[in-house]
């Protein structure tokens, strides 16, 4: 039997980094808010919770109510580095959201 191995059962997250937190306020989709675009070479994915209300994300433009998932708020999603630099947000009413995100490294 081949040997495996497990990274992902204690994430670890990416030393000198700090939480992100993205306030969603974009809701025409002209632009859409996103994150940074640059985390750490070591960085291998994000671990957001979207807070407050929820958001629509777009990873190939910007996002709208009919052409975006949607993203609840209170519940927390795991993304790649290249899904997080690639994201756009725009909010789903009038209140702002807000994105917490951290960098993970395995």
């Amino acid at each position: 039997m081949a040997n495996s191995n497990v990274v992902n059962l204690y994430p670890v997250p990416t030393e000198g980094t700090t939480m992100e937190r993205l306030t969603v306020n974009d809701a025409t989709g002209a632009t859409g808010d996103s994150f940074q675009t640059t985390y750490s070479d070591l960085t291998r994915y994000i671990v957001l919770d979207v807070q407050t209300a929820d958001v629509f994300v777009s990873y190939t433009g910007s996002p709208t109510d009919a052409l975006g998932h949607r993203l609840y708020a209170g519940r927390s999603y795991t993304w790649s580095k290249k899904a997080a630099q690639a994201a756009k947000f725009i909010k789903t009413g009038s209140t702002d959201a807000h994105i917490h995100a951290t960098e993970f490294t395995q």
